[in-house]
């Protein structure tokens, strides 16, 4: 790839690491790392994911990396960086799967809060997923100073074939038809993600019309859902909204409208 075509102030490649957004955080919390550096892995011994989950990527298989952004917007609007960073890699999914002439017969969605799925693209119900199959995750983890920092791991599956993927629920770019490589997609990422971070900033952190396009793409939305919460508690309802700091809102069974703003999510069914 040609570095100068990805919207990046530094890029940083190493062949292997545990994970790249535990190494970008050290780093940056040694060193003033600037605005949309990002690290990037051929390969990656133990990604991180939600509620302490671990993979493997082999080697050219998958994009995996990690950004370093300093959006110039409130410290309470930093929650919706999760989701825009989701939007932003799903955008660049579809633009590969356009390019490649396979677009076709697909839809990409985000399942709240961080993971990017191609819909329908399973041939099984599978719990939690129905026949939705994910293709990406995002992490995002703030680094403290003034003003805040926030690493945002992005994993994306460009090259496996079914039997290297790490989860029975995932799919590939590859498995999807196109043939594209990591680097391709980082660069798909950084652009959708810089001019999604700029709009942002330019609304002064209130996500507005933003918060319209993910509600817009999230899947998530209309299904009746299982949460399981940090403290132990399950939750189930229907997810109807997402509040205005990007949570999700799930009218629970007995009427209750509750804001998850952290919690594993299962698509139960369809409404």
């Amino acid at each position: 790839m040609d570095d100068g075509a990805a919207p990046f102030s530094l890029i940083v490649r190493v062949a292997r690491t545990g994970s790249t957004s535990t190494d970008l955080r050290e780093a940056a919390a040694r060193e003033p790392w600037p605005h949309l550096s990002v690290l990037v892995a051929d390969a990656q011994d133990a990604g991180r994911g939600r509620a302490g989950r671990s993979w493997v990527t082999p080697p050219g298989q998958a994009l995996t990396a990690s950004v370093l952004v300093r959006p110039r917007v409130p410290a309470e609007g930093l929650a919706w960086v999760t989701l825009l960073t989701g939007l932003a890699v799903l955008r660049a999914v579809e633009e590969v799967l356009t390019r490649e002439g396979t677009a076709a017969g697909h839809r990409v969605a985000l399942k709240w809060p961080n993971d990017v799925v191609v819909v329908g693209a399973g041939e099984e119900d599978l719990p939690g997923w129905g026949r939705d199959r994910k293709v990406a995750g995002v992490l995002a983890e703030v680094v403290p100073g003034q003003p805040p920092a926030v690493v945002l791991g992005i994993g994306v599956n460009v090259a496996q074939d079914r039997p290297g993927l790490p989860v029975g629920w995932a799919t590939s770019l590859r498995l999807e038809g196109a043939s594209t490589t990591p680097d391709d997609v980082l660069v798909a990422v950084g652009r959708h993600l810089v001019a999604l971070l700029d709009r942002w900033e330019a609304a002064g952190g209130d996500a507005g019309a933003l918060a319209g396009e993910v509600a817009a793409r999230c899947a998530t939305l209309g299904h009746e859902v299982a949460v399981d919460l940090p403290g132990g508690e399950r939750l189930e309802g229907t997810a109807i909204a997402l509040d205005a700091d990007g949570a999700l809102l799930v009218r629970a069974e007995d009427g209750r409208e509750v804001p998850v703003r952290a919690g594993d999510v299962s698509h139960v069914r369809s409404r």
